[in-house]
């Protein structure tokens, strides 16, 4: 319907009409920046084009703050409001859009095509409030959006493939079908091990925990992992790695830290209980797709950044996420760039 794309292109386009810095309310620490975001994830990196295929993200970190409740744009000054008082918290505030999509390996046949992923595409909005505290970082993250033709994701695909002289998707016409979304979800990051700051380039590694539960007509999982990472001034940047497509090095996490750089690990397990992209209506059910529920990732990249910019390079290899699934595995790359405002 027109509305409906109206809606859909509303929410690619449009920004928090809300967004302001900060006047009051501002942490101590050393250093303290907001940051801008543009990431994108692709499976062509790795010489695939299949499941995850690619996604296109736009994001705004604000700096640390003591108190949302004094200093942030009102949809977060209400939730600030949550927040207990502790000299020892700062809380930032963020939002992102971003666009995913999903296809089969044989992206050039106008059928469904057996033991193959759907189809699928998602436009969202995230919504979110990180916590600081010493050893400890928790994320709250609100998801609004929508799955199918709003979503724009055969647009979006049509016209990259044309750029790059790549095959035409025809299988469009079978993705899932439109669908408002909504998720909420939370996660925490635990400092489980940290090392003293070497000699070596003023290095040191820490080993962290993450624990994530979810829940929506999007995805609902519960999830733990593990991560490993080696290099300058971890500890102000705990909680910067993720097992997600689209969030495996949050940025925001960099904001109290001037420079430096590391390079990470790490492995997550989850229980899915649901996954729209997969068991979502389609206009044709010929040949079905059902969630296999236990589901695994393991990431690995690097960090680089300065005071005004920065980098980030992810590999992420997870195993199958539908139980009639041909391959055990399937892979992608992401590659992030940043740009820091110190306050």
């Amino acid at each position: 319907m027109p509305v409906d794309k109206t809606i859909a292109r509303t929410i690619m386009l449009a920004l928090p009409v809300t967004i302001i810095l900060p006047t009051s309310g501002h942490t101590s620490t050393d250093f303290n920046s907001s940051t801008w975001s543009v990431s994108i994830d692709n499976d062509g990196i790795l010489g695939t084009d299949k499941n995850y295929s690619n996604g296109l993200f736009l994001e705004y970190h604000s700096e640390r703050v003591n108190n949302l409740a004094l200093s942030s744009p009102w949809p977060y000054r209400i939730a600030g409001q949550l927040f207990s008082s502790d000299v020892e918290q700062t809380l930032s505030w963020n939002w992102r859009i971003g666009q995913q999509m999903w296809t089969p390996s044989d992206i050039e046949s106008q059928q469904p095509v057996i033991n193959e992923r759907p189809y699928a595409g998602l436009l969202f909005v995230d919504l979110g409030i990180n916590r600081y505290q010493p050893n400890l970082t928790q994320k709250y993250q609100l998801r609004l959006g929508t799955v199918g033709p709003r979503a724009l994701a055969k647009h979006t695909q049509k016209t990259i493939h044309d750029w790059i002289g790549s095959d035409n998707p025809n299988g469009w016409n079978n993705q899932i079908k439109n669908q408002w979304i909504a998720n909420f979800s939370y996660q925490q990051h635990n400092t489980l091990y940290s090392s003293p700051i070497s000699d070596f380039l003023h290095s040191q590694w820490d080993v962290a925990s993450l624990a994530r539960a979810s829940i929506g007509n999007d995805q609902s999982d519960l999830a733990a992992g593990i991560t490993l990472r080696w290099g300058q001034d971890l500890t102000k940047s705990l909680g910067a790695i993720g097992f997600t497509p689209g969030e495996f090095v949050d940025v925001s996490a960099l904001s109290a830290s001037r420079s430096g750089y590391f390079l990470f690990t790490g492995i997550e397990g989850r229980y899915k209980f649901n996954d729209i992209t997969i068991e979502g209506k389609r206009p044709d059910e010929t040949y079905p797709a059902h969630l296999e529920p236990w589901q695994a990732s393991v990431v690995l990249g690097g960090v680089f950044y300065r005071p005004t910019w920065g980098i980030t390079l992810s590999l992420a290899t997870h195993t199958k996420e539908f139980k009639q699934s041909m391959d055990t595995t399937h892979s992608n790359g992401s590659v992030e760039f940043f740009w820091r405002f110190p306050q």
